[in-house]
Parts: structure tokens; C-alpha cells; sequence
């Protein structure tokens, strides 16, 4: 028989009970452990595997999209917004330019003059006639006597019916004091219309007062908005047709930057908005930036594989020159990682 342990040695027991005491103590190390980091948990098994830990994606990465922070676009060019060619409005001799190629031109500022000397005449009979029509209007005379004459009348009507009621008077004076109250009424009336056509004819005579004011403002050439003389095509004692084209003006302040986009890399509708970065190359190394934003995204395509997209952005001078030149190239840098605004765009 094997000797029980209260019988075995001090040496034996020992050697009996190691294993066991080494295994329980290496459960306790290791449930202790467990409790400090459940994660490991799984491991020893001690209750179900927890679920490993997720990456927190963007909602572009967690909609699978592989949309770039920026996107640059290289070789854009540099176009102006606001380009207009100054037309003349009236037929004539232009009688003087006060501008000059490179002239700022502020908003409201007459910049020539075309002969108006044929319409400064009509103007001043235009004027005569109204101010006639005028007077003829607010002339109320012949209505008054025409609205006394029948009061008369019409008073005279009554007494002499009454003396015909009474045989003072015949049927025949009768019939003379009514005729002669309805041609009263009638000269009345008659009163009236004429004061009626002679309001009429102010308005009339306003009109053409009014219309040869426009002909001799149309004889003036002025720019409608802030901008420079890029050209004049016209020169004074030159005549001109209406409509014919007689110098460029265009604004500077802001300018457009324009450029073409992969259709394989960006939709249209995540372009549209966005804030973009325009770099100009200057001399001797320099380079300048302007800030600007997404405008319009052309609706045809440029080629098979690319869209235009044009960028708004506000030019700076340097001294008494623009940084940005129109035609010139840049380089536009569109952040697509910051939000896009869309709400003044169609």
C-alpha cells in the first residue's frame, strides 16, 4: 500500500504536491490578470470572446468612397467675369472720349460723349409743348362758364314752365327755355371732353418730352459697373451706328479660374462649392496665392473623360497692377475636405 500522506516524508509530500500547488497558482496569475484586461479574457476562457475593437471610419471611408482631401488642377487659365464691349445706344459723331486704354472706370462714370445736338433742339420743343398741354390742362374756365350758363338756364327753364303752367306764358317759350337749358348741358359736357383731351394731351406731350430725354442720354457713354478700359475701338469725330462697338471695359476684382476635372476621380456635385487655393507664378521665383471657390461646373463635357469647372476669386493689386492678368496660367488646388457652399448656385 501506498503510505498516506501524514505518513509520507517532508521531502516526499513536497515533491507530491508541487504540481498542484504550481497549477493553482498559476490559474490564480492568470484570473487576476483577466480581471485587470477583460480582452485577455478570451483567451483563458472565462466567459464568451469579447468583440475586437473597430476602427472608427469618416463617413466618406464608411461609405466606401476614396474621395482625396484636395485635388490639384494644373494649366488653368485666368478669364474675366464681368467683359463687355461698350456699345453706342444712338447714331452720331462721337464728339469726345474722356478715357484712355487702362483707365479705372468707376460705376456711373461718363467715359464719351456722342453728338446730341439735333435732340437738344427737340428737347426744347418737346418742352414748349408740354409745358402748353400743360397749361391747357390745368385751365378749368370753360367748364365754369359752361356749368354757370346752365345753372341760368336751367333756372330760366323752371320759371317760364311755371308761367306756361299758369298761361302766363305760351307753349313756344316753353319749349325755347328747355331747348335752351340742353344746350347748356351739352356745352357742359362739351367742357368736360375738352379738359379731358387736353389732360390727355399733357400725357401725351410728356411721353415725347420723355423720350427725346432718352435718345439725348443714350448719346452718352458710361460704364454700368466698376471696371477698366481693356480697349478703345473708336475715336473722336468718328461715326458711329447704333450698336456699333466702341471700346472694352471689363472688371479686374474678380476674375474667373477655370479648369477640367477627371469624371473618373469627382463627381460634379462634389465639386460645386468647394473652397479652392488659386497659385500664380511671378518673377524671379515668386509665388502668389488667392483664395476662391467653385462656381460653376460646366454641363458638356471637355473631351470624353474631363468637365470645366470655374472658380471665382477675388484679385489683389500690387502698386497699380492686378497679380492676376487674365489668359495667364495658374495652378488651382480644390479642398474637398472642406465644406462645400451651394446655396446661391443653380
Amino acid at each position: 500500500t501506498t503510505p498516506g500522506p501524514e505518513t509520507q516524508s517532508p521531502l516526499v509530500r513536497q515533491s507530491t504536491l508541487s504540481p498542484l500547488n504550481q497549477n493553482a497558482q498559476s490559474r490564480s496569475n492568470q484570473f487576476q490578470a483577466a480581471k485587470a484586461n477583460p480582452v485577455s479574457a478570451t483567451t483563458i476562457g472565462f466567459g464568451k470572446p469579447l468583440p475586437e475593437a473597430t476602427p472608427q471610419l469618416s463617413s466618406q471611408e464608411s461609405q466606401g468612397s476614396s474621395m482625396p482631401a484636395y485635388v490639384d488642377l494644373e494649366n488653368c487659365t485666368v478669364n474675366f467675369i464681368d467683359d463687355i464691349m461698350l456699345p453706342a445706344k444712338e447714331s452720331g459723331v462721337i464728339k469726345s472720349l474722356t478715357v484712355k486704354e487702362g483707365d479705372f472706370v468707376p460705376a456711373g462714370t461718363v467715359v464719351g460723349q456722342i453728338d446730341d445736338e439735333l435732340y437738344q433742339r427737340l428737347l426744347e420743343q418737346a418742352k414748349l409743348q408740354y409745358e402748353m398741354a400743360t397749361e391747357a390742362a390745368n385751365d378749368s374756365t370753360a367748364i365754369e362758364a359752361a356749368e354757370k350758363k346752365y345753372r341760368v338756364a336751367a333756372i330760366e327753364a323752371k320759371k317760364i314752365s311755371d308761367l306756361a303752367d299758369k298761361f302766363s306764358k305760351s307753349e313756344s317759350d316753353r319749349l325755347m327755355a328747355v331747348d335752351t337749358k340742353e344746350i347748356a348741358s351739352l356745352e357742359r359736357k362739351t367742357a368736360v371732353n375738352e379738359k379731358q383731351k387736353a389732360e390727355l394731351e399733357k400725357r401725351l406731350q410728356a411721353a415725347r418730352y420723355m423720350e427725346v430725354e432718352t435718345h439725348i442720354q443714350g448719346h452718352v457713354l458710361k460704364s454700368d459697373f466698376d471696371a477698366y478700359v481693356i480697349k478703345i475701338l473708336k475715336k473722336p469725330q468718328e461715326y458711329v451706328r447704333q450698336g456699333d462697338e466702341v471700346m472694352r471695359i471689363a472688371r479686374m476684382n474678380r476674375l474667373w479660374v477655370q479648369g477640367t476635372v477627371d469624371i473618373a476621380k469627382l463627381n460634379p456635385d462634389e465639386v460645386l462649392g468647394r473652397p479652392v487655393t488659386v497659385t500664380v507664378d511671378r518673377a524671379r521665383g515668386e509665388q502668389t496665392t488667392f483664395d476662391g471657390r467653385i462656381t460653376n461646373v460646366g454641363l458638356e463635357r471637355q473631351g470624353l473623360t474631363r468637365y470645366m469647372v470655374k472658380a471665382e476669386v477675388e484679385n489683389r493689386p500690387v502698386g497699380n497692377h492686378w497679380v492676376l492678368q487674365p489668359l495667364s496660367t495658374v495652378e488651382m488646388r480644390i479642398h474637398l475636405d472642406r465644406p462645400a457652399v451651394k446655396e446661391h448656385y443653380v
